[in-house]
């Protein structure tokens, strides 16, 4: 089902069907493809955490996010800790298994020496959606599938409770929605808890409280709307 190396400078993994020659190829250069200023970026500016990009192999689109290096000393202390790159592909693969839609895991990359880390890549499959922040923005001309939509969030959130998880930027910004239905992003900083404990039942609160607050921020409107149907629809049921 995957392909795995591990060298004592590279560590991969990649689902096998799509470990072709042409996806071998740029896991073996990656930094090449962030290197060409021609390639579509979605998210690309000095001193970023993150660059995120959109590639096309074997004429199928995905997504590559490259976590970027913040130092030799900042990779020293986090050595011991999973890498971001990694908790994604876990975390992505966790919330397949529970029915919670997330862009499908592809390939996990982390490059360094031993267990220094230097640069860590997440490769996920392309999804053709809406972003949150282009429905909800002031004037949304898709203000009609607000209540659909914040069902599906409601719905969600039920999931997420069950899987007992919780994302830690729950926000519109970090959602694709396709026909309506939300797919859930960025998934380094999610928890996965064993137990419905106090913790966990504060943190999932933190969640909902962050959405809200997010969203009242970019559109009061919207933000009047879902507070009252995920208090009544997903607070009241849990």
């Amino acid at each position: 089902m995957y392909y795995q190396e591990k060298t004592l400078r590279r560590f991969l993994i990649c689902r096998k069907e799509y470990y072709s020659a042409e996806m071998k190829a740029f896991l073996e250069n990656v930094d090449l493809y962030f290197d060409n200023t021609v390639n579509k970026f979605i998210k690309k500016a000095p001193g970023e955490a993150t660059t995120v990009g959109i590639i096309k192999i074997n004429n199928k689109k995905f997504v590559i996010k490259r976590y970027n290096p913040k130092g030799f000393w900042h990779c020293v202390k986090r050595m011991l800790r999973p890498s971001r790159a990694l908790r994604s592909w876990k975390n992505s693969h966790y919330l397949e298994q529970h029915g919670i839609s997330t862009p499908k895991p592809v390939a996990v990359l982390i490059e360094g020496f031993g267990p220094i880390r230097d640069k860590t890549y997440f490769l996920m499959e392309y999804v053709d959606g809406l972003r949150g922040g282009d429905i909800f923005k002031r004037d949304s001309e898709h203000q009609s599938s607000w209540d659909k939509i914040f069902q599906e969030i409601s719905l969600l959130l039920k999931k997420l409770h069950a899987a007992k998880v919780t994302h830690d930027d729950f926000q519109h910004n970090n959602m694709l929605f396709v026909n309506e239905y939300p797919v859930l992003l960025d998934l380094d900083h999610m928890r996965i808890h064993k137990y419905n404990s106090l913790w966990f039942r504060h943190n999932f609160r933190k969640d909902i409280d962050n959405f809200l607050m997010v969203l009242g921020e970019t559109n009061p409107d919207a933000w009047q709307m879902a507070e009252t149907m995920i208090n009544n629809q997903t607070i009241g049921n849990l």
